[in-house]
């Protein structure tokens, strides 16, 4: 498995309700053991996919079983190149979607079905 998201952040250590503490949470609720991390555009806080390094990109993607994109930007990104993958919220503190315990229930539910399937 591989988890796709946007670029690296500036903050240089993870904080208790924080982007990866949530992801983690979320791969251990859905029972992913196993996975890799790899961000589309290397530059800090970047959102410019003009940045993106295609060829990376394909080349950490190929031979993945399953890939999960995180947000929105990373899925356009992702069917640009015809890289198949499941899309989630992105886990950002700031992701007012996931302020909906019942929203995030599910989602978790249909990642979990991606998973097993």
């Amino acid at each position: 498995f591989l988890i796709i998201g946007l670029s690296p952040s500036s903050n240089t250590k993870p904080f208790k309700n924080g982007t990866f503490a949530r992801l983690l949470t979320w791969t251990t609720h859905v029972g992913l053991k196993q996975w890799d991390f790899c961000n589309i555009i290397n530059e800090v806080n970047s959102v410019d996919t003009k940045l993106v390094n295609v060829e990376e990109l394909k080349h950490k993607c190929a031979d993945r079983k399953k890939i999960i994109a995180l947000g929105g930007i990373v899925s356009k990104v992702l069917d640009k190149y015809n890289i198949p993958h499941y899309k989630i919220d992105h886990p950002s503190p700031r992701n007012r979607n996931l302020n909906n315990k019942e929203y995030e229930a599910k989602m978790l539910e249909s990642l979990k079905d991606y998973i097993d399937a």
